[in-house]
């Protein structure tokens, strides 16, 4: 089992992902309510082609919350440290997290008492939740649709020795080896859980700004309003709105600034779908029917530069064409 040592934190960390994990993240039982069996208890929730099994969720203190995200992700950029990405050999499924580590992720003081009470009650309740989980999906990749039958999320878990302890179920090791890589901002975990949406967001355009192919064509740093509002359960939609109370400005526009505004490590602003600034009149004169047709132009603090990783990536994808094309040649 892996063991994540206090130290100072970089400000980002690579963490393997794909859309098993990431749909997950963006489901919370307090905005979607699942589906409970009468008999069982046991509970679904179904978004398209993705759904989450929770097994006996009336006895669940919390369900699925921001916080259990935060945690799953902390788990997986530990286990994203032990295995090397599309790998061979053995996988190692667990990890170990000190708890006082864990409450200085969250932006807390481990020197607290109280908060470090309170960080290892609510662990406990998230990491009986994830315990209790399992997804199925099917997700487009290479030109192909993969199906992914129902897989639990972890094996074990518990906090024992002042550390959380986390096995991993080795199919749900084995996918997120195999699926993609992210920069995560480590500073996501400290973000208020009171303004759920800005995690959700926060999330959203780091995968946006992470991904290669975004990078390479020009549009990690560029996301549509409709995008991000699509990721953010906690953000009533527009039919919900307009057929209640109808405060557009009120319910969606304004959470949705305040989310991204709470992003420290998150530089924003307005834009047209090439990238264009709004002007002054066009920003104080917005409404609703304008604000969802735009984009969110941003940048990330602190992200390095991804111009040599790149770079040699092509010229190692060069050189396999290369010899692949050599090798297929007649003799």
């Amino acid at each position: 089992m892996s063991d994540m040592k206090s130290k100072e934190r970089e400000p980002f960390a690579a963490m393997y992902h794909g859309n098993g994990s990431n749909k997950l993240s963006q489901i919370t039982t307090r905005s979607i309510v699942p589906a409970v069996d009468a008999v069982t208890g046991d509970a679904v929730i179904t978004d398209g082609d993705y759904t989450v099994f929770i097994e006996e969720y009336r006895k669940l203190t919390g369900g699925l919350r921001i916080s259990t995200h935060k945690l799953l992700d902390a788990c997986i950029i530990a286990l994203s440290a032990v295995n090397h990405y599309r790998g061979t050999g053995e996988l190692a499924t667990g990890v170990s997290i000190p708890l006082n580590d864990y409450v200085a992720m969250l932006g807390k003081n481990p020197a607290k008492k109280n908060a470090v009470d309170d960080v290892r009650k609510r662990v406990k309740e998230d990491l009986e939740a994830l315990y209790r989980v399992s997804i199925e999906w099917s997700e487009r990749a290479r030109k192909k649709t993969n199906d992914y039958a129902k897989m639990r999320i972890l094996s074990s878990q518990g906090i024992k020795g002042g550390c959380i302890n986390v096995g991993f179920s080795p199919e749900f090791v084995k996918y997120l080896t195999n699926a993609y890589v992210m920069q995560y901002p480590t500073a996501l975990l400290k973000t208020d859980e009171r303004n759920p949406s800005s995690y959700h967001i926060g999330r959203k355009l780091l995968l946006q700004y992470s991904n290669d192919n975004n990078l390479k064509i020009g549009t990690h740093d560029i996301i549509s309003v409709l995008s991000l509002l699509a990721v953010c359960p906690d953000i009533p939609s527009y039919d919900v709105v307009i057929n209640s109370d109808r405060e557009l400005v009120r319910r969606i526009m304004k959470p949705f600034q305040n989310a991204l505004n709470a992003l420290g490590f998150i530089k924003w602003r307005y834009a047209y779908s090439k990238g264009k600034s709004l002007t002054k009149k066009q920003l104080s004169g917005l409404t609703y029917q304008d604000f969802e047709k735009l984009y969110i132009k941003f940048a990330v603090k602190g992200f390095h530069d991804q111009t040599a990783r790149l770079a040699a990536k092509a010229e190692e994808a060069e050189a396999k064409a290369k010899a692949q094309k050599k090798k297929a040649a007649p003799k």
